[in-house]
């Protein structure tokens, strides 16, 4: 039996013994907050004092009362059975020995605490209506207040609560908390939302001088603090006159209400900075433990040079239920809410979802996000670093998140393309409007050309050759090494211990964000400018660049499909195939869905629907044809070009056939570091589950990298429970494809009226089919013929693309790995719809024209 125990050792096997406060404060402990030291007399030190005679005796007073007369009788019979003489020897030197650990008895001032296992329920909460006694000095006074404590679980008042939220007496208990007595100067409460209008995107603080008794009781006036969770700025203060504190008086022994110092009644009990600092707390810890919080705290010391204790802390229980802009039937969002993956923004830049869906597809988990984010922000800002648009202290990652190019919004990761915009006109021959483009479909209105920099343009036009000569030598040797690391981390995690584990995943952390940057260098850099120079040299002529691009072979992806095509005719095992390939999967860039090599049901799905087809559809026999396509068709734009463009322009296809392929070789070594991430931090989740810290391995995806890291989750379950819930709501949203500041959330009703939706071309042909739209990897097949619908796709999608006759996807570019796919496989393919998804039905018959971006319902299904 565990009848007392020091705070500082409580952890989420003891949160059972602890009750409300207590595991609030534990939770501050944990995460390296200032807490008072102290000690907890268990719950379990409670039931071992409450004998059977006294259980019977509190039933029978408690049945006899019924009304609030009856209630105030019982109350102060039952509170008469509690008394000092119920502790036991054992308990009372267990408790004391405690006390004379935190100092002298004959001058330690503590403060005794409830803290009963009711308080906070979701519904409801009980703060406060069991007895705190502060300033309480002596062993004898110790020992009393914590059977008052007890007591106070009978007061009137708390059994009519009880009884209105149905709390039953049976299982109750109480725990005390005994911390040391923290004489604040100024002191008060913290909610991490307005309290009056539920906003998250507000930090509302009360504070007063003396103790925070005074707020706590609101019998004292207290100041008002309007915080804002984006950049920490106070917004709006109201200083009120504090005639009155609650301090201690030494002449009484007692905390007593007391005259303010006239001189200073009307001035700020906090300033603005402690104000910020104490906000930066509560986003913190509502950050940790998953939901808003209401904190007590207290600051000791002179102005400018006082320390912040945190005295309290607990789930807020009225707004977090409810509030908020509902949008679904069981989605409630307020686009000015800060959560953990919404809200750390700029709310004044141009952001777009194209590009950064189709890497990290839907609402992220916390895991993803955790690790996505920090890396792309890493990786675009070493990129114009590595062009010299950047100098070198640009391109360290803001320490606010609000100065970041990416974000998330609602869960959905986000690119800023003002600020890309603009590195990349410093950039000599790079234009920020042709980079939006062609990587996002269309230039919103916002971004314009800038002048250049001059202090930027010489050291960009020194270092624009790098990307041609250096990025594919690195490339090449990254490939490998991250090849044959993803093999041998892959087999080490099967008996990996947490420590281990956690070593492995940071290796692969890093593995993914050395050749995510190599592919950014790639594709922003040489890839850019040879696709630039090719659109160039095809104007004008009767050759399209979408079929000039097609044919040149060696992409990641076309071998997947040719690997896959010779499973199918048992050239290759599925093992090989999956030693190959393994590291794809269903929307690979959210690391919570299985790769493969987990989970092979779709591959085999995929391969039997090969098997079905006639041997004269062989990819590889397809792939011969296009590159003989592309050589023809690259004669014939020569020989319409005048004979002094022929020289350049038989450069620019060499580039282009050199560059143009490489796109994969740099993204498979990424896949196969975030595979590794994945691999790891499934591990992880197995062995806190097995600890305890979270219920089910895949929980675990719901923590963030750092938390993992630490090696403990105290309150995991909590923070699981919460934030499943937050991605929940979010996922009943929608948003729009572009915004600038926050996009507002809405809902898109399906509307079988429209007959025609337009969108960008990407890959040229005229196809009519049924629609097959894959929203979910169970409805991952495609007969022949249909047409291929989906929101975004990745690498995985090559093999599902093949059997198609055509593609279109609502998110994507020109240059995306959508477009680029489709015209290697030789299917026609519109991207950047934006909405056919959502109105474009399975067994719909549609007419897809790649080279013009429209799709025409010809004609609707009957089974919707």
């Amino acid at each position: 039996m565990i009848n007392v125990l020091d705070l500082g050792l409580c952890d989420e096997g003891s949160r059972k013994y602890l009750g409300g406060k207590a595991v609030g404060l534990a939770s501050m402990i944990g995460l390296g907050l200032n807490v008072p030291r102290g000690f907890v007399v268990t719950t379990e030190a409670y039931r071992g004092s409450m004998t059977r005679g006294t259980l019977a005796e509190i039933d029978r007073l408690l049945d006899d009362a019924e009304t609030p007369a009856e209630l105030g009788t019982a109350s102060r019979a039952i509170r008469e059975l509690f008394t000092v003489d119920m502790l036991g020897e054992q308990l009372r030197a267990e408790i004391i020995e405690a006390y004379e650990k935190l100092g002298p008895p004959e001058d330690t001032a503590v403060a005794v605490r409830s803290s009963a296992t009711a308080e906070d329920l979701a519904e409801a909460s009980f703060a406060g209506q069991q007895d705190t006694y502060l300033w309480t000095i002596g062993t004898e006074a110790v020992l009393e207040n914590i059977v008052k404590c007890w007591a106070s679980l009978f007061t009137a008042q708390v059994i009519g609560y009880r009884r209105q939220f149905d709390v039953s007496t049976v299982d109750l208990a109480m725990a005390v908390v005994v911390q040391a007595m923290v004489p604040a100067d100024a002191a008060g409460v913290m909610m991490t939302l307005d309290p009056a209008t539920g906003n998250r995107s507000t930090t509302y603080i009360e504070s007063t001088f003396g103790l925070g008794e005074g707020v706590v009781k609101g019998d004292v006036a207290s100041d008002s603090y309007w915080i804002s969770a984006v950049d920490g700025a106070v917004t709006r203060n109201e200083i009120r006159t504090k005639e009155h504190a609650h301090r201690y008086v030494p002449a009484s022994g007692a905390v007593e209400l007391v005259p303010v110092e006239a001189n200073i009644r009307d001035l700020p009990s906090i300033s603005s900075d402690e104000a910020a600092r104490i906000a930066e707390i509560g986003r913190h810890l509502q950050s940790s433990l998953g939901g808003p919080q209401d904190v007590e705290w207290a600051l000791v010391g002179p102005p400018g040079e006082r320390e912040l204790f945190l005295l309290q802390t607990r789930a807020e229980t009225v707004w977090s239920r409810s509030a908020g802009v509902a949008v679904a039937d069981d989605a409630i969002v307020d686009p000015d809410e800060v959560t953990l993956l919404h809200g750390h923004a700029a709310r004044d830049g141009l952001w777009t979802l194209t590009n950064m869906q189709e890497a990290i597809p839907g609402v992220e988990t916390p895991l993803t996000w955790s690790i996505w984010l920090p890396v792309a922000e890493f990786v675009n800002r070493n990129h114009y670093r590595f062009l010299g648009a950047l100098s070198r202290r640009e391109a360290m990652i803001p320490h606010r998140t609000q100065d970041w190019m990416v974000g998330a919004f609602y869960g959905r990761a986000a690119l800023r393309i003002d600020l890309l915009a603009e590195w990349a006109d410093r950039v000599p021959g790079m234009s920020g409007q042709d980079l939006i483009a062609q990587f996002f479909s269309s230039v919103p209105e916002g971004v314009q050309r800038r002048s250049r920099r001059r202090r930027s343009y010489v050291r960009a036009l020194i270092r624009k050759p790098l990307p041609f000569l250096v990025v594919p030598r690195r490339m090449r040797r990254n490939r490998v090494a991250v090849e044959d690391f993803w093999r041998e981390s892959i087999a080490a995690l099967d008996t990996a211990d947490l420590p281990q584990t956690v070593a492995i995943l940071d290796e692969g952390v890093r593995a993914f964000s050395r050749s995510l940057a190599l592919q950014v260098n790639l594709t922003q850099g040489a890839f850019l400018a040879a696709s630039k120079m090719l659109r160039k040299v095809a104007e004008g002529s009767d050759v399209s660049v979408h079929e000039i691009v097609a044919g040149y072979g060696g992409h990641e992806e076309t071998v997947l499909v040719e690997d896959m095509w010779s499973c199918s005719r048992d050239e290759m095992s599925l093992a090989d195939f999956l030693a190959r390939h393994g590291y794809h999967g269903w929307r690979e860039g959210e690391l919570s869905n299985k790769s493969w090599r987990e989970d092979p049901t779709m591959v085999l799905s995929q391969i039997d629907a090969y098997r079905a087809r006639s041997d004269s559809e062989d990819p590889r026999a397809s792939a011969k044809k296009r590159t003989s396509t592309r050589i023809t068709l690259e004669r014939r734009l020569l020989r319409s070009l005048p004979i002094t463009a022929r020289p350049f322009a038989r450069l620019v296809l060499l580039v282009s056939a050199y560059y143009l392929p490489m796109r994969g070789v740099s993204k498979t070594a990424f896949l196969q570091g975030l595979d590794v991430v994945r691999s790891a931090t499934r591990r992880a989740g197995v062995l806190l589950a097995e600890r305890g810290d979270i219920d089910s391995p895949d929980d675990v995806f719901y923590l963030t990298v750092d938390e993992i890291r630490s090696l403990r989750v105290p309150f995991g379950r909590r923070l699981v429970r919460e934030r499943r819930a937050l991605r929940h709501r979010y996922e009943a949203i929608e948003i729009a494809d572009a915004w600038q500041g926050v996009p507002l959330p809405h809902s898109i009703t399906p509307d079988e009226t429209i007959d025609t939706i337009s969108g960008t071309p990407a890959s040229p042909g005229i196809v009519e089919g049924r629609a097959r739209v894959v929203l979910d990897p169970s409805d991952a097949h495609v007969e022949k013929g249909e047409v291929l619908f989906a929101r975004d796709t990745d690498p995985a999608w090559a093999s599902l693309m093949f059997l198609s006759s055509a593609l279109v996807a609502d998110i994507g570019g020109v240059m995306s790995h959508t477009a680029v796919v489709a015209r290697e496989l030789g299917i026609p393919c519109v991207v950047n719809t934006k909405v056919a998804t959502h109105h474009i039905r399975t067994g719909d018959r549609v007419r897809i024209d790649g080279a013009s971006g429209s799709i025409e319902v010809l004609e609707r299904t009957h089974a919707h």
